[in-house]
């Protein structure tokens, strides 16, 4: 059941993010970030995992794992989300796709993107911390799963890292397009 409620929660994120786009609203940063974590896929992701990796566990002891790793979920779609945004490339900006964090933060704020950025790269790094604690301080029984969220957020970093893919001149299908030589 919880399944469904995440998936269902993953879809209204998501009209949310429509709405605003349709609207031209530029929710505040607390309000992004609230549905943003959701519409990240996060929490879905993470249940999905739990779910492939935990093994033989009793309805009560599943609540209870749940609930232990609630801001290692948290922490995880952070990652995810601010990524993703920290990605976008100005040309999103610039066609006015729906807000990202960075927007959301210049508004808020009246500050300048280079600006912008920098808040989110520091709340990412804030939010490894609380996520290299988690890793740390989890109970052994729950590791597979702690080890699988935290590599879904370090893969979100990695992939995001440099951009979106879709700025610069040599993207993916650019470079199927034309070999690169060694």
């Amino acid at each position: 059941m919880k399944t469904l409620v995440q998936w269902a929660d993953f879809c209204k994120a998501l009209l949310v993010e429509a709405r605003w786009y349709n609207k031209s609203y530029t929710p505040t940063l607390d309000e992004y970030l609230e549905n943003g974590l959701v519409s990240s896929s996060g929490p879905v992701l993470s249940l999905l995992a739990f779910f492939s990796v935990m093994e033989e566990t009793t309805r009560e002891e599943l609540v209870d794992l749940l609930a232990k790793s609630d801001v290692l979920v948290h922490c995880t779609s952070m990652i995810i989300r601010l990524c993703n945004d920290l990605g976008t490339s100005a040309a999103e900006l610039e066609r006015g796709d729906a807000p990202s964090s960075i927007l959301c933060f210049m508004r808020e704020a009246n500050v300048s993107e280079e600006m912008a950025r920098k808040k989110i790269r520091t709340t990412i790094k804030d939010t490894w911390n609380k996520i290299n604690h988690e890793f740390i301080t989890q109970s052994p029984f729950l590791q597979p799963f702690v080890k699988y969220t935290v590599n879904t957020a370090r893969v979100a970093h990695f992939i995001y890292q440099h951009g979106d893919g879709t700025a610069g001149k040599m993207t993916f299908s650019g470079v199927l397009k034309t070999p690169l030589y060694v």
